[in-house]
């Protein structure tokens, strides 16, 4: 695979950037691109695959505290050169889709139905794959993939897996049920008995309502995110 036009998406100056790849014979375009470097944190990356998705992307980071970014900065230099000449290889992950008022979402991290009102439960009711899972009282649920599996989900108490769907429940109410893991073949249905519900995914700032009795299906897409992998 020939990887010559990049585009850059990046939120800080990327003028060194922009250096190293002339010097190596990449081309930078703003359309079309063969690759795209995500140069920054998580959001970059979330950001970066729902303006293009399934482009193949390199990920580099900008601080630490990035814990889906793949390279420093200080690597570029010595990955151009690899990636030029074909010496890598790309790696897919699972994405996540739902269609709510006649919009589909996809998802690279998560998928979440959450309250609208925070002084107010949501009661809804989920099926995973017809079993159902009644009467939940909460601020809502995250339905997440496995390279969303250290973000939201972990923090509402899931753990990091490696496939699958995952499923955490914030602030659930009065129910023994926990995180789990689900096959990535599963169809996830939910149910807002008392709401009304915020649908979102991943950092995509329009968010989508969800009223009492509104249902929505969540599956994992026939569409991956792409990601590029030197070995150092």
């Amino acid at each position: 695979m020939k990887m010559e036009k990049v585009l850059i998406i990046s939120r800080i100056d990327t003028s060194e950037l922009k250096k190293l790849l002339i010097e190596n014979s990449f081309e930078i375009v703003r359309r079309n691109p063969d690759f795209i470097i995500s140069y920054g944190g998580d959001g970059t990356v979330l950001f970066s695959e729902r303006e293009f998705p399934q482009v193949p992307k390199l990920v580099v980071k900008k601080l630490n505290i990035c814990r889906k970014c793949d390279y420093a900065f200080s690597e570029i230099k010595y990955l151009l050169p690899k990636i030029r000449d074909g010496k890598f290889k790309i790696i897919s992950e699972i994405k996540l889709e739902t269609n709510i008022n006649n919009n589909r979402l996809m998802a690279l991290n998560e998928i979440q139905i959450r309250a609208k009102l925070p002084v107010y439960a949501l009661r809804f009711s989920i099926s995973v794959n017809g079993k159902e899972h009644c009467d939940l009282i909460g601020d809502g649920v995250i339905v997440a993939t496995p390279f969303g599996s250290t973000g939201y989900y972990k923090s509402t108490g899931g753990k990091k897996f490696s496939k699958g769907i995952g499923l955490s429940f914030n602030n659930l109410h009065n129910k023994r049920l926990k995180s789990f893991v689900s096959p990535e073949t599963s169809v996830i249905k939910t149910k807002i008995h008392r709401g009304p519900a915020w649908v979102l995914a991943d950092n995509f700032e329009k968010f989508f309502e969800l009223k009492d009795d509104g249902i929505t299906i969540i599956r994992k897409s026939k569409n991956t995110a792409n990601f590029i992998y030197v070995r150092r």
